[in-house]
């Protein structure tokens, strides 16, 4: 596929990686840059534009409010999910109303991801192109 949507994965936590990146294997589309450390996260997002950022809110070093800044700030368009434990829920949701697309509760809400990517892929235009037709 040669126009793959580009999508930044930050989180630390084993077990959530694990399950998103299962969730992602049904995103062909998508080329998945997975980073686990703020620092390379934050240089990343200066350097390039993401279609996509799924972060966790609170990471070591950084705040995914700064991640959703700096993506948000090279693609306008981009969609923020953050993750989140239930305890940093309000800031989630705060979030949200300062530009992020949504957020997920780890880990029973991880399974809802799906359906959010499935959601940003038809509302912000990142299906793949069907063969033979062309992308404008």
């Amino acid at each position: 596929m040669a126009d793959k949507k580009q999508l930044l994965f930050i989180e630390e936590e084993g077990y959530v990686v694990a399950r998103v990146e299962e969730i992602l294997r049904a995103f062909p589309h998508f080329e998945v840059t997975r980073l686990d450390d703020a620092e390379s996260a934050r240089a990343l997002l200066e350097e390039k534009p993401f279609d996509v950022v799924i972060t966790d809110i609170y990471l070591r070093g950084a705040s995914g409010l700064e991640f959703s800044f700096k993506a948000l700030e090279k693609n306008k368009n981009a969609c923020v999910i953050f993750i989140t434990g239930i305890d940093n829920v309000d800031m989630a949701a705060k979030a949200v109303k300062e530009g992020a697309f949504d957020f997920v509760i780890k880990p029973p809400g991880l399974e809802r991801l799906s359906s959010m990517l499935k959601m940003v892929t038809l509302l912000r235009g990142l299906a793949p192109a069907e063969q033979g037709e062309q992308q404008p």
